[in-house]
């Protein structure tokens, strides 16, 4: 490509302001919402520097709705499905890439089919197998935390796996025969060898599952009830309060995208080489 001249450079970078405005612009206002007064968010001149800066929806917020209990449930649940799906799409990835194997073709398939059906589909036959469970075995699933991780990698695996084996696909089979080599087992050679070099991946595949089980709501909904109730559910239950309490909302929703902010800030980088891999590598 040639060097682009000085009014495309403008054009540009015009373009990318327009797309942060648009983009940034819902959250600060969020953000300011969440320390003005609910008098001063319901007027008729709306600001975007709060005039009367108050914490006081920050301190409520937690008094009408149970928000840091939804918020501790779902920290517990997104983390549990995050390692279970990191644990299982390493093996079952590692699997397809280095190994042939009996219906091996037909499993891709299977889990690239997975994608095309809606998860609506998927609510009743869960609802019927945890109570299958429940009634047969003895152990609860309904409203647990064992039962929502299970429910949450169970969808995000699909993805994961494929995803991951695009990454794997990457990382050259000379790597392990070198690790063979030198006296290493298969096990030895993938847990000290190709994770290390799959890091990217992993992260992008680990951040995905997380923000999966976090912005849930569907399975949520029929499958918890208060004791394990998400925060995803916490913010729904300001909305439908009596009273539209637009300052603690903003404050809960600022709460509740945090671990997400931190998240991609701390591991932007592994997560942009995971996802680029994982696309491009096949």
């Amino acid at each position: 490509m040639g060097k682009r001249t000085p009014i495309q450079n403008i054009l540009f970078y015009t373009a990318i302001i327009l797309v942060l405005l648009f983009v940034l612009a819902p959250y600060v206002w969020m953000v300011s919402s969440s320390f003005k007064t609910t008098l001063e968010i319901q007027g008729m001149k709306p600001s975007w520097i709060p005039q009367t800066f108050t914490l006081e929806n920050y301190r409520r917020m937690g008094k009408t709705v149970p928000i840091f209990k939804f918020f501790l449930n779902s920290l517990i649940i997104s983390s549990g499905s995050m390692i279970c799906s990191v644990i299982l799409s390493v093996l079952a990835a590692y699997g397809i890439s280095r190994f042939r194997f009996v219906g091996k073709n037909l499993y891709i398939v299977t889990l690239l089919s997975t994608q095309m059906l809606p998860g609506i589909l998927f609510v009743i036959p869960y609802f019927v197998m945890f109570t299958w469970i429940k009634n047969k075995l003895g152990i609860p699933m309904a409203n647990t935390y064992h039962g929502m991780i299970f429910t949450y990698t169970s969808f995000a695996l699909p993805f994961s796996i494929l995803m991951l084996r695009s990454y794997l696909d990457s990382v050259p089979r000379e790597i392990d025969e070198q690790a063979l080599i030198d006296g290493c087992s298969r096990a030895q050679a993938l847990f000290r060898v190709i994770i290390p070099l799959a890091k990217p991946g992993i992260t992008a595949v680990g951040i995905y599952s997380f923000i999966m089980g976090w912005n849930e709501i569907l399975f949520a909904t029929v499958l918890t009830r208060t004791d394990t109730r998400t925060i995803s559910l916490g913010l729904l239950q300001y909305i439908t309060q009596n009273e539209a309490r637009w300052g603690e909302m903003m404050a809960a929703c600022i709460i509740s995208s945090l671990p997400i902010i931190i998240l991609f800030t701390l591991y932007q980088k592994h997560i942009v080489q995971g996802l680029v891999a994982g696309a491009t590598k096949g």
